[in-house]
């Protein structure tokens, strides 16, 4: 699980200007409580591909994503 998050995470700080040039957009609920899985490494398999396509479709999602994994990580200190 930790490794994942780690790869989850430089994968988030590569693009980390990128992702704080864009407007923070929220989530739906059913799409926030999946990426809240997602970044804690807890979502299954089969909904992974939903995700990325979410991700794909609406690449503003992935600051959302980052500040989730951020708040994680600082969570953890």
């Amino acid at each position: 699980m930790a490794e994942r998050l780690q790869i989850l995470l430089k994968f988030l700080e590569r693009f980390d200007d990128e992702v704080h040039g864009r407007e923070l957009l929220e989530p739906s609920e059913e799409a926030r409580t999946k990426l809240q899985h997602f970044a804690r490494g807890t979502l299954p398999e089969t909904d992974q591909t939903e995700i990325f396509a979410l991700l794909d479709r609406h690449p503003e999602l992935t600051a959302w994503l980052a500040r989730e994994v951020k708040g994680m990580r600082c969570a953890e200190r």
